[in-house]
């Protein structure tokens, strides 16, 4: 999970250095919704965090 959370981030370093124009509004809408969208992958890995351990393993 950790895994696909660091390419997320790689994902959205090279659109927004790639693709997104020298524009400040492209880039105010851009980081808002891309730093909004992590929270769904960081959210299962906090759940998978806080699991309890089986003892009997």
């Amino acid at each position: 999970m950790l895994f696909l959370l660091g390419i997320y981030c790689v994902i959205c370093v090279f659109i927004a250095t790639r693709f997104l124009p020298e524009n400040k509004l492209v880039e105010l809408i851009f980081y808002p919704i891309a730093g909004v969208i992590w929270i769904f992958p960081a959210a299962k890995i906090i759940r998978w965090m806080q699991t309890p351990v089986d003892p009997e393993e």
